[in-house]
């Protein structure tokens, strides 16, 4: 949990300023953003797990582009969200569960002030042990799973149309600031419905 709440804690501390989103400054805290939230997500297992058995279809190259592309929304969706939630949030650790099998949930509460309300988000980090070093892989908020919402958005892109336009998609949310591909997409943090 030390190292979640390190790097947790860093991503904040980079967010505390706000900055002109046209400003170098504004660049150089985007970068140390998305090296942070990079050193501790492991984008290759999160995508293997979100595109289930569509990932032993694709070729070295496809799985490449994909992760890449993968990493860049969840990096532009975590800055954005950070951004939402403001500087003043707080994030609670409350406990954790460590598996035998090199598995780890930590369970943390996040309070923010919007809109003159206290917004409270429970949220569980799942985590894999590479190494050293546990990495997320799956990010639960308020009982909705990160990972299974990908699968599902996923897998009806590919249904429908191919894993060309996935990636596609993929690469339009990234640039777009990490809006997901999805109904779901339009919902703020912290919104059930």
């Amino acid at each position: 949990m030390a190292q979640l709440v390190q790097s947790t804690g860093a991503v904040k501390e980079c967010l505390r300023r706000s900055y002109p989103s046209w400003s170098p400054e504004a660049e150089v805290q985007r970068s140390a953003v998305k090296r942070l939230i990079s050193g501790s997500m492991d984008y290759v297992e999160m995508s293997r797990r979100a595109l289930g058995d569509h990932w032993r279809r694709l070729s070295d190259d496809e799985r490449s582009q994909f992760v890449a592309e993968l990493g860049r929304l969840i990096e532009s969706r975590s800055l954005v969200q950070g951004m939402y939630l403001g500087s003043d949030c707080q994030i609670r650790f409350d406990r954790e569960s460590v598996t035998t099998r090199g598995t780890a949930s930590v369970f943390a509460t996040v309070l923010a002030e919007r809109r003159k309300k206290t917004l409270r988000l429970a949220v569980e980090y799942r985590l894999l042990l590479k190494g050293e070093r546990w990495v997320v892989y799956d990010l639960v908020t308020d009982g909705k799973s990160l990972l299974e919402s990908y699968r599902d958005q996923f897998d009806k892109v590919i249904a429908r149309e191919s894993f060309g336009a996935l990636l596609q998609k993929l690469r339009q949310r990234a640039d777009e600031g990490g809006q997901g591909l999805g109904e779901e997409s339009r919902r703020e943090p912290g919104d059930n419905r």
